[in-house]
């Protein structure tokens, strides 16, 4: 594991995502070290329910706030998915959730219901990826409409040749993500129009990993999933290759790009390029202003080093002033931006 330093100072790792994951499996608590202006709120814990995909980024704002204080404290990262994490979030049971995706309806009025009040923040990009076997020599490139014939619900499509005529004559096999996944939300309202739209005869799992191993083992295989996952696969030699997708941004109408850097920073790659957030409990925030807000401030400040440190992509440096704009709002609604520690810091 390589630790860089950052322009400021703060330690900073470079790990993959499944080290980031597997580190988070062995040990959710991370012992903080803070400073007597935290200590003094009373409960030193906060409480990081929720998405799966995002509990690395989360992860690593936590263990890089400790160089930044001296008493104990207590960030517990519990990635059980983002609709899990929701439903512990509005219920008032954490302080901070982790989501890859933006609220649901339902899930706001739950919050509502709770008289919780649940505040985003955009701290880094995400890519999903469609991915293809490596001999796989006829889908270079797929439509959006495409995809939608493929996935739409009571999709009759069974062969690669019923989405083009000069594709091959074989069955189509199909993997993605199951119904507990933001990223199985976002897909299937991106590509189909709703969330959860979507055929049922395909293999699903809660492991992105599973996805592009049957991907990897079959000719005729298609399946979609973070692009991370497939880029450290594909290092390892597995016989991947991402599908270039057809742009929905109106500067580039008819165009195809892949999901690389550069083309999901620019824009291009759209829709499939996805935000990725924290929320924050407002009540939380209001008795206990020292903690979790200098926990959120301290998060934005540092989020286009704490997401490509392990693997996701930086988010536009305007939408860190932005979070910060929201989150000064807030404190001032509360009447508590006098006792934070830590100052904002704009690019």
């Amino acid at each position: 594991m390589q630790v860089m330093p950052s322009e400021n100072g703060t330690r900073l790792r470079t790990v993959t995502r499944r080290q980031a994951l597997a580190a988070i499996a062995a040990g959710s608590s991370v012992a903080i070290a803070g400073c007597g202006a935290l200590g003094s709120d009373g409960d030193t814990t906060i409480v990081a329910s929720g998405s799966n995909t995002v509990a690395p980024i989360t992860q690593e704002a936590a263990e890089n706030f400790e160089n930044e204080y001296d008493d104990d404290v207590s960030i517990e990262v519990d990635p059980q998915g983002t609709g899990a994490g929701f439903a512990e979030f509005c219920q008032g049971n954490s302080d901070i959730q982790s989501a890859s995706r933006a609220i649901l309806d339902d899930e706001q009025d739950t919050c509502d219901a709770n008289d919780i009040e649940a505040v985003d923040f955009s701290i880094g990009q995400d890519t999903l990826a469609v991915g293809v076997h490596a001999d796989n020599d006829w889908c270079d490139e797929i439509t959006l409409d495409e995809l939608n014939q493929i996935w739409d619900f009571e999709s009759d499509v069974e062969q690669w040749s019923d989405v083009r005529d000069d594709w091959p004559d074989e069955d189509i096999f199909l993997h993605a993500r199951d119904d507990a996944s933001g990223t199985f939300d976002y897909f299937t309202e991106a590509i189909n129009g709703e969330v959860a739209r979507i055929r049922d005869n395909y293999s699903a799992t809660s492991q992105t990993d599973e996805i592009w191993d049957a991907v990897s083992d079959n000719e005729y295989a298609m399946g979609w999933g973070g692009v991370g996952h497939m880029n450290e696969q594909m290092a390892d030699g597995a016989d991947l290759k991402p599908v270039e997708v057809e742009s929905d941004n109106p500067e580039y109408e008819g165009e195809f790009f892949p999901p690389e850097e550069e083309y999901i920073e620019e824009g291009q790659y759209s829709p499939l390029a996805r935000p990725l957030f924290f929320f924050v409990n407002t009540a939380s925030l209001e008795e206990r202003p020292k903690l979790l807000g200098d926990f959120a401030r301290y998060y934005i400040n540092n989020q286009l080093e704490f997401a490509p440190a392990v693997g996701f992509f930086e988010s536009p440096p305007e939408w860190i002033s932005e979070n910060h704009d929201v989150l000064d709002a807030i404190l001032d609604e509360l009447g508590v931006a006098d006792e934070l520690t830590i100052e904002r810091e704009d690019p």
